[in-house]
């Protein structure tokens, strides 16, 4: 089942289906499933016409999506009775009142792409710490890189032309080669060894 370009596996139940959405966990998965009531056990083919326009209404528009749902059953869970289905919207109503709704900040897909990457370059603008290291292609969260830091290096490097480019971007200036070269302290430093090895490529 296509469900707002994403696949969603027929078989599969629906709130491990859900977690094909670049942006939705499990538990964010497990909260949806919460809002439009729908069952723990039931599986994405056994999603009926307004289940489906329920969910696909909150995942494009969770912000503007009520707070509690029109409750809607899965064909072989019983219908719950009038007054149970008040209770129930009653109780929902108060908790989420006295709390944030974590659904309303919901970014999904390639809204949540953009928002990564503009936050990435924000960092990378300001000269910080995170931004240096994103440039400098090294972890930005304090893990070791004597070993175990393939993966960083093949995401978190930034668009350089033969090393001058992370240097100017740092806001180092633009020495020549043969003066970042005859530093001694550049040499030891791991961004000296890093860029080295990208203009020597």
């Amino acid at each position: 089942m296509i469900l707002l370009g994403v696949n969603l596996p027929d078989r599969r139940l629906v709130k491990i289906a859900l977690t094909a959405f670049h942006g939705i966990s499990h538990h964010t998965s497990r909260l949806i499933c919460a809002r439009l009531l729908l069952h723990d056990r039931l599986k994405v083919e056994e999603l009926s016409e307004d289940q489906l326009n329920s969910l696909s209404a909150l995942l494009s528009s969770p912000a503007t999506h009520p707070l509690v749902a029109t409750p809607v059953q899965a064909p072989s869970v019983p219908q719950a009775s009038t007054s149970e289905v008040g209770q129930l919207r009653d109780d929902q109503t108060s908790e989420r009142a006295r709390r944030e709704d974590p659904l309303r900040s919901l970014i999904l897909e390639a809204d949540l792409r953009r928002k990564v990457n503009a936050d990435i370059a924000h960092h990378r603008n300001i000269g910080n710490y995170r931004g240096r290291r994103h440039v400098m292609g090294l972890p930005v969260r304090g893990q070791r890189t004597h070993t175990n830091a393939r993966t960083a290096r093949k995401l978190n490097h930034a668009e350089r032309r033969r090393g001058y480019a992370t240097v100017a971007h740092l806001g180092l200036g633009t020495p020549s080669l043969s003066a970042m070269t005859g530093s001694s302290s550049f040499l030891g430093s791991a961004m000296g060894r890093h860029l080295l090895g990208s203009t020597h490529r």
